[in-house]
């Protein structure tokens, strides 16, 4: 009999065990799954922007990012310039997004697409990649357009 009462006792000690280290799971996986919600919006600041060293600012510019799923966004890259050398608005369909607490980063995308122009359709690729931390948003990206010998190269940063 005493045998068996500390058997019982092993049981339900190692039961006990089991139900305890499962409940208490640490997985952070609600962080990355706020992440693309956490930094969809609408940003609207300066761009700077370098082409063959030649720098521009373009003041009053707006980026929208937009969340798509948990973890990836829609990013649109503001249009600038004028005239002949003005750039369309151009998408960036699926940006991957990961951090928690206020620490956000875009992983580095190469996207190739095309836009169409006054009837006329243009290649673009875009580099991209960014950060949204203590509320500003950093995002870097270089711009091989049309039939353009030199990609431009641009920065972005807008406090949310």
């Amino acid at each position: 009999m005493k045998k068996f009462k500390t058997m019982m006792a092993m049981m339900l000690a190692l039961v006990s065990m089991c139900v305890a280290f499962s409940s208490c799971s640490s997985d952070d996986d609600n962080d990355t799954v706020a992440a693309a919600k956490e930094i969809a919006g609408s940003y609207t600041s300066s761009l700077d922007m370098t082409v063959m060293g030649e720098a521009s600012t373009y003041d009053n510019v707006t980026m929208k990012i937009e969340a798509i799923d948990d973890a990836t966004v829609k990013v649109t890259l503001p249009a600038c310039g004028e005239g002949m050398m003005a750039l369309p608005a151009l998408e960036v369909p699926a940006v991957k997004v990961s951090g928690s607490n206020g620490a956000y980063a875009f992983a580095q995308e190469n996207y190739a697409g095309t836009v169409t122009v006054n009837g006329a359709e243009k290649n673009y690729t875009v580099t991209l990649q960014g950060t949204l931390k203590d509320k500003t948003l950093t995002v870097n990206y270089s711009i091989q357009y049309g039939k353009m010998p030199m990609p431009m190269i641009a920065k972005f940063v807008c406090t949310k």
